[in-house]
C-alpha cells in the first residue's frame, strides 16, 4: 500500500494542493495522518482537514474552530494525551465536501488505523458525524443500516469494541446550538469512559 504521505489517488485534491501550495506556501498542504498517543484505548475520527486547520498545520483537528472544541474538551475530561485522533478522510475535500470517490479512497488508510487500534483490550471509536460513523462501519465491513447513527448513541461492534456518534464539532454545528459544550462533553465522557480512560 502507498504510503498516505505519498498517496495521489484523488486527481481533483492533487490539483487543489498545486494551487494551495502557490497560495499558502507555508501550510502542510498534504494528506494529514493521525496524531496522538500510540496506544490508546480511543480513537476519535473526525471528516476531514480544515483549509486553515489541519491542512496549515498537518495535524488533526489544530488550527481552527472544530479543533478548539474538541481539545478544550479533552483537556477538561484530563484526555489530551490518551486518544489518537484521525479523520475519515485524509486530505482538504473541495469546499468541505468530500466525495463518495475521496471517501472510498481514503478506506485503506483508515481501515489500516482502525485494524491497528481494535488490538487494544478494550477498544472504543467516536465518531465526530455521520460521515466519520460511516466510514468506520465500512472499515469494519459492517451493513450501515444495522447501526444508524445518532448523536449520543452507542454502539457494540465486537466483544471489545465500541463506537460513539456525535454531531461533529464544527463551528455550523456550535453556532446552531445543534451541539452544545455540554453535549459534547457527555458524549467524548462516554466513549472514554468506554475506553476505559475515564
Amino acid at each position: 500500500m502507498t504510503r498516505l504521505i505519498d498517496c495521489t489517488r484523488c486527481r481533483v485534491l492533487q490539483k487543489q494542493f498545486r494551487t494551495l501550495r502557490k497560495d499558502f506556501p507555508d501550510y502542510w498542504n498534504k494528506p494529514v495522518p493521525a496524531s496522538g498517543n500510540k496506544n490508546p484505548s480511543l480513537m476519535i475520527v473526525g471528516l476531514a482537514p480544515g483549509k486553515h486547520g489541519a491542512n496549515r498545520t498537518g495535524i488533526p483537528f489544530t488550527g481552527d474552530a472544530s479543533g478548539d472544541l474538541l481539545f478544550q474538551t479533552l483537556q477538561k475530561l484530563d484526555l489530551v494525551d490518551r486518544v489518537v485522533i484521525t479523520n475519515a478522510v485524509k486530505c482538504l475535500p473541495v469546499q468541505n465536501k468530500p466525495s463518495t470517490i475521496e471517501i472510498n479512497n481514503c478506506q485503506r488508510y483508515l481501515k489500516s488505523e482502525v485494524t491497528g487500534h481494535c488490538e487494544q483490550s478494550h477498544a472504543a471509536f467516536l465518531a465526530l458525524g455521520q460521515v466519520a460513523h460511516n466510514a468506520l462501519l465500512k472499515a469494519f465491513g459492517y451493513t450501515l443500516s444495522h447501526f444508524p447513527f445518532a448523536h449520543g448513541a452507542e454502539h457494540k461492534l465486537s466483544d471489545h469494541v465500541s463506537l460513539v456518534d456525535s454531531y461533529h464539532c464544527s463551528r455550523y454545528n456550535t453556532q446552531t446550538k445543534r451541539l452544545t459544550p455540554t453535549m459534547f462533553k457527555k458524549v467524548v465522557g462516554k466513549a472514554a469512559r468506554l475506553a476505559g480512560i475515564s
